[in-house]
């Protein structure tokens, strides 16, 4: 069989199923038969070509013409520079396309295997919420890895706790011995409650409680607040937490900035970019715009395989997740479902199996 049904979203947010060409491995890359596919705001908030252009610029990675980010499956066929992978490796993916179908690709600095204990299902729900969390504290923020956890008190207020890159903002800073964290959250507040540490001065806040109450309960646990991850990004979280951050030296990282967001003088906005770790270039590198991504993808690396490991150990849960009926036929539900907020949290999976015209459906 050289030919498979993906999903492409249109700008309407209309979704049609179409036949096209298995994708053959680049050097770097495994080409996955895709088990579950998840989606994620991006998804919708991307699905013009200026609305996407707004929020990434111009990319020079060629993206593939389904946008699926998320994928996990089995590895069916190996590009010449992979060494880490092999036929039949259980594995979880993600990449800035190719993920709606029945194959996809993925980058082997983006790509984890998956333990024994942790199926299909759940690992899809790790996957661009899961690096963009790890961009945001440990490229952008200067917080201290898992691996070389945190050994003096480090004041976190993360707001869109409950989201998924919000919610593995504050597994990763348990992880790393960061606290307090102070987590706001609005009705998803259960989702991330248990991963917090009351006895090391953890909190949960309710956004919803307002502006001068939230301020005060942040003061109370962190009269000094350096670092702000804000996975929501809009006036009136940036207007709340700028007021909580001390007036110089702070960094604010949000994952759905740009230059409409009002920073003040003397606080560092921190944009983590997760689509730069598939480009050819690190504008950031020692040799300017056009320096190799090296280190980006190095990064990529390192938290994936942290990502195997934690989870062999017990050491990191998923994301509270909704399989869709009749795999990709539900997108579209799905991508309206994310844009109309009716997942409350939950991540949307597709289990692509289920797809009419996959697999002998009809």
């Amino acid at each position: 069989m050289s030919t498979m049904k993906e999903a492409i979203i249109h700008p309407n947010l209309q979704v049609t199923i179409e036949d096209a060409q298995i994708p053959t491995p680049k050097p770097d890359e495994v080409i996955i038969k895709i088990v579950f596919a998840g989606t994620n705001p991006i998804d919708w908030k991307g699905a013009d070509e200026v609305s996407a252009r707004a929020m990434h610029g111009d990319l020079e990675n060629p993206l593939h013409k389904n946008a699926g980010k998320d994928m996990a499956g089995y590895v069916h066929s190996i590009g010449s520079k992979v060494f880490d992978f092999k036929l039949g490796d259980r594995v979880v993916a993600v990449n800035h396309s190719s993920g709606f179908a029945e194959y996809g690709v993925g980058p082997a600095h983006t790509t984890a295997h998956i333990p024994d204990g942790i199926s299909f299902e759940e690992a899809a729900t790790t996957g661009l919420a899961y690096i963009t969390a790890a961009l945001a504290l440990y490229r952008h923020l200067p917080l201290p890895e898992p691996w070389n956890p945190a050994k003096e008190a480090t004041p976190l207020v993360i707001y869109g706790a409950s989201s998924a890159v919000g919610a593995f903002a504050v597994k990763l800073a348990v992880l790393s011995n960061i606290h307090p964290i102070i987590a706001i959250a609005g009705g998803g507040g259960d989702i991330i409650a248990p991963v917090l540490r009351a006895d090391k001065g953890d909190i949960l806040l309710d956004y919803r409680s307002g502006k001068e109450a939230l301020v005060k309960s942040i003061r109370r646990v962190a009269p000094h607040v350096k670092y702000v991850f804000d996975s929501i990004s809009n006036e009136e979280t940036v207007e709340l937490l700028t007021s909580v951050l001390e007036p110089n030296g702070s960094i604010y990282a949000s994952s759905l900035g740009g230059s409409q967001l009002k920073i003040p003088a003397g606080i560092q906005l921190e944009i983590p970019f997760a689509p730069g770790l598939w480009e050819p270039y690190d504008p950031a590198g020692p040799e300017g715009p056009k320096s190799p991504n090296i280190a980006p993808r190095a990064f990529s690396h390192a938290f994936f395989g942290y990502l195997s490991f934690a989870w062999s150990e017990g050491l990191i849960k998923v994301h509270p997740h909704k399989v869709l009926p009749n795999g990709l036929a539900s997108l579209e539900e799905g991508i309206k479902g994310l844009r109309d907020g009716k997942n409350h949290g939950l991540k949307y999976l597709y289990e692509i199996a289920a797809t009419p015209g996959v697999a002998g459906r009809s």
